[in-house]
């Protein structure tokens, strides 16, 4: 067994599982000592901005010659640096996303109350002044509390599309009998506004008796990152003044469930990797994201015994404002 702890010059741990190791008390005082009787060696070393330290336990490779053991010393300090930009690039992009998120939020606030409204003397005057100017204007008052809901169900996205992402392996999947046509329109809810602005007309074509009669399981938390995921992209990308129609068939076990839309073409060559981390689409470059929703789609149905792909339709094209538009259809399936 190898444990290792990396450290930049000014002392912050860049990764680590030194404390796992059961003998880490014996390299207290010296970290650079071999103990053959118990087959443990202990170094540190520094390499450009960072230090390595290493312990080997039972390795008898590492054990045995001090060239190969030095050798794993610099292949440790050599990767961690790019794995430390690797996965702070990941950080970044998530920090950006919910910043920008809590940006809207402040101003949607800011254009019902300032500052002054919500600093007064003490927490009743606060409180009052609110009052006040919701009273005054109660329909701006419930468009700013419509919209926050909505970038509330952003963030909740955002977080648990992160851990989905990172480990999701370590998720509790827990599946339950559900009403598909409900649980949609629940998740639909906080993004009709946007999808209106476009004037897309989502339209859910499943009667409500067969939705009733022909339930499915699903983890509801998995299943809504899914879907809020996936409206967060199909708001960007379908064209403007466009239907969407989502269709659900069930047979014995499996189900599918089909969302056909004109949308931003995807290429033949791209119909996987949009489903990968960080791509965003050849023809989405004007409205490119983060390139993260699908992904985190992929993965939150995989860990739920779903799938998903997406075909396309290059019979159906539109070009609107030098954007090219084909008929897209997502589907859902269980594995």
């Amino acid at each position: 067994m190898i444990y290792f702890e990396v450290k930049q010059k000014s002392g912050e741990v860049v990764a680590s599982n030194i404390q796992k190791c059961p003998h880490l008390s014996m390299f207290k005082e010296n970290r650079n000592m071999t103990i053959r009787d118990k087959n443990l060696k202990s170094a540190e070393g520094e390499y450009n901005s960072v230090s390595v330290w290493l312990i080997v336990d039972g390795e008898q490779d590492l054990l045995r010659s001090n060239k190969l053991f030095k050798k794993t010393m610099k292949i440790y300090a050599d990767m961690s640096h790019d794995f430390f930009e690797y996965y702070f690039s990941k950080i970044r992009v998530h920090s950006h996303t919910l910043r920008s998120i809590q940006g809207k939020m402040k101003q949607k606030i800011d254009g019902l109350a300032t500052k002054k409204d919500f600093h007064g003397k003490d927490y009743a005057e606060s409180k009052s002044n609110i009052a006040e100017k919701i009273k005054s204007n109660m329909d701006k008052a419930a468009d700013t509390l419509c919209y926050l809901n909505k970038r509330v169900v952003e963030i909740d996205a955002h977080i648990e599309g992160f851990d989905v992402l990172y480990m999701g392996d370590e998720q509790d999947i827990n599946l339950e009998t559900v009403n598909i046509k409900k649980v949609l329109l629940s998740i639909f809810a906080p993004f009709l506004a946007d999808f209106s602005k476009k004037d897309v007309e989502v339209n859910f074509v499943i009667k409500d008796d067969y939705a009733d009669m022909n339930r499915i399981k699903v983890d509801y938390k998995m299943f809504n990152l899914a879907f809020c995921n996936f409206f967060d992209n199909a708001i960007k990308y379908s064209k403007p003044y466009s239907p969407i129609h989502i269709t659900f068939l069930k047979e014995n076990d499996s189900f599918v469930l089909e969302v056909s839309m004109m949308s931003l073409r995807i290429d033949q060559n791209e119909l996987d990797l949009i489903f990968d981390e960080g791509y965003s689409g050849r023809h989405a470059t004007r409205d490119a994201g983060d390139g993260i929703g699908m992904s985190v789609m992929r993965k939150a149905l995989d860990l739920t015994g779903m799938s998903i792909k997406v075909i396309p339709n290059y019979g159906e094209s539109e070009n609107v404002s030098g954007q090219k538009y084909i008929r897209n259809t997502f589907k859902v399936s269980s594995l």
